[in-house]
């Protein structure tokens, strides 16, 4: 099997030694395995990566992300390609209970897999299309789905030393230190590409160069005819008069929607850090599940007008209940002591702005005491520990 620093290598020198910029590149080329005459390569499209959790599990400590990957099959027994929506099981980088993240497998850990709805392959002897069915989840540890596991899971890195690389003069060697670190190899390579045809193409025209073509449908080793050519211009005009429509409306929401999700991560990480792993009570744990992320007008609209105080970047607001009926009483013979009720709660909102300097629930915390011992704590605080609106 040729390795993949070889093949990196073999790009650089059939494509002149050239990449695409920052800005211009779209996709990586992943993997390459198998040996001449089998070869397999892998690219992933991590431009957008969808999250596919399921509902029951979105406080859970793990997600599902789908990464469009296709592989181009070099063996005549194969097909042209396959255009695959992977799907991986994440563990999550935040604490959803405001206490503990999860901890990150290690970089040779066995990942969860599955085939996810929407897979296709272009057969080989017709190219015609054909629909791939959705798979059960997997176990696996090979090389090829631990890489693109890792782009799957940190597509947010990805992004982001893109972006330290690009502020550095595009120097990539500032994107290959920053992909090493959640362990993806220094010889990733970008592409410009973002097609399966267009990773059909640049398999058979730069890695596979000297080999031969597998062509049963005659295709690619005759001349098109005028017609053909007449055809296949328009149905490629076509094609992309539908794209640039739909890209004109989907692609402002995607945008919209990664960076809404990079600043609520944001946001996430700046709140567990004001927490700092805190030991928390019940109830401040159930009140900070309702309440993270809300505004401080959603706090007032549910619990009133509040005590306001503030502290560098936090704002705190704070509201109280006191109950005190006590009373000292005496008898004939000179004993004294105290009868009544006391009790007092106090629950105070820790906000942070978040990125368009909205004040935001970061942490909630609740002091109580009473004189009634342990179990007249639990109703000092009725009617405080409300649910947002």
């Amino acid at each position: 099997m040729t390795s993949p620093a070889r093949w990196a290598g073999a790009v650089l020198a059939l494509a002149g030694g050239a990449l695409p910029t920052l800005g211009a590149a779209q996709s990586a080329l992943v993997h390459v395995q198998g040996e001449p005459g089998q070869r397999e390569a892998y690219y992933a499209d991590f431009a957008v990566v969808m999250n596919r959790t399921p509902p029951e599990q979105l406080l859970g400590p793990t997600s599902v992300r789908q990464l469009d990957t296709v592989v181009v099959y070099e063996a005549a027994d194969k097909p042209e390609f396959s255009a695959l929506r992977l799907q991986f099981e994440c563990v999550v980088k935040f604490a959803h209970d405001g206490k503990t993240v999860p901890p990150q497998p290690a970089f040779d850990a066995p990942v969860k897999v599955r085939v996810g709805e929407g897979s296709w392959k272009l057969r080989r002897e017709d190219l015609k299309n054909e629909p791939l069915p959705a798979g059960a989840w997997r176990t696996s540890a090979s090389p090829v789905l631990l890489k693109l596991h890792k782009v799957a899971c940190n597509d947010d890195v990805l992004r982001g030393a893109m972006v330290k690389a690009a502020k550095a003069n595009n120097d990539l060697g500032v994107f290959r230190s920053e992909i090493t670190k959640i362990g993806l190899p220094e010889d990733l390579q970008l592409l410009g590409q973002q097609s399966a045809p267009e990773y059909l193409d640049f398999s058979w025209w730069v890695l596979w160069s000297a080999s031969k073509r597998p062509d049963p449908s005659g295709k690619w080793s005759r001349r098109p005819t005028p017609q053909e050519l007449e055809e296949a211009k328009t149905q490629m005009a076509r094609i992309q008069q539908q794209y640039d429509q739909l890209a004109g409306q989907i692609k402002p929401r995607l945008e919209r929607g990664i960076q809404q999700s990079e600043a609520e991560f944001a946001f996430q990480t700046a709140a567990a850090d004001v927490r700092k792993n805190r030991s928390m009570s019940r109830s401040e744990r159930l009140m900070l599940t309702a309440w993270e992320g809300k505004t401080d007008q959603e706090v007032a609209a549910t619990m009133g007008a509040p005590l306001v105080s503030g502290a560098g970047s936090l704002h705190f607001m704070s509201y109280g209940k006191e109950f005190d009926n006590r009373v000292v009483v005496g008898n004939r013979k000179g004993a004294v002591w105290e009868e009544g009720l006391y009790e007092n709660c106090n629950v105070q909102f820790v906000l942070l702005p978040d990125a368009k300097k909205l004040l935001r629930v970061a942490d909630v915390r609740i002091w109580t005491n009473t004189n009634q011992g342990w179990g007249g704590v639990a109703f000092a605080c009725t009617g405080l520990l409300e649910a947002p609106r």
